[in-house]
């Protein structure tokens, strides 16, 4: 069973027994950690598990089902990041081998052409080191408001380029101005500029692909 390109039937499976057990609150819990674990964004996360309560129960899970859900998804992603050493400390952006090894897992699981990779350039001039960290984390916050699907921003060369992995969505041009207006208003209207890039489809190609960015 397919839902926005990820497989429900486990996670349908799991919240079946537990409707059977009474106990669908530890099951959601469960779902989300691993949502978090994998890299799914809340968006998508929150949807799978709206689909799972219909296909099982018939109805929208409850707002205290849906608050766990979410609390244990912030877990798992969260943990996930620490674990793998794929956090920047100074920036409080994924590194790059977090994101490397995210595109190859899309890759490999042929969700890759799903996606596209939002890039913030840095601005020009360059800003002093402080004031660059800053802004980084002021981009990357604008980018998580614009894109609500987004996963977790990325930072390149000291976090100078931003860049995101967003669902590729009828949304996705309204995002995109959105997010330049408010990147405009922290590097300047004549500065925020927000690419596009098609993700590698081959995980042969993911380092090059990097590489380039």
């Amino acid at each position: 069973m397919e839902y926005i390109g990820r497989d429900l039937d486990r996670a349908v499976a799991q919240f079946t027994a537990a409707a059977e057990s009474g106990d669908t609150l530890t099951a959601a819990i469960a779902i989300g950690r691993v949502r978090g674990e994998h890299g799914v964004a809340i968006g998508p996360s929150l949807d799978d598990l709206e689909a799972v309560h219909r296909i099982v129960l018939g109805t929208d899970p409850s707002s205290s089902l849906v608050r766990a859900f979410a609390d244990a998804w912030a877990e798992g992603a969260f943990g996930a990041v620490l674990s793998r050493g794929a956090l920047d400390h100074r920036t409080g952006l994924a590194t790059v081998d977090f994101l490397l090894t995210r595109l190859r897992d899309l890759a490999r699981t042929g969700a890759a052409a799903e996606r596209v990779l939002v890039r913030i350039e840095p601005p020009v001039p360059p800003v002093p080191r402080l004031a660059a960290f800053l802004r980084s984390a002021k981009v990357a916050r604008e980018l998580s408001t614009s894109f609500p699907e987004a996963e977790t921003p990325v930072g390149l060369r000291d976090g100078a380029t931003i860049v995101v992995i967003v669902p590729r969505s009828e949304a996705l041009a309204a995002n995109t101005v959105r997010a330049a207006i408010a990147i405009g208003v922290i590097d300047g209207p004549s500065r925020a500029d927000v690419q596009h890039v098609d993700l590698p489809t081959d995980e042969a190609e993911v380092s090059a692909f990097v590489a380039r960015l």
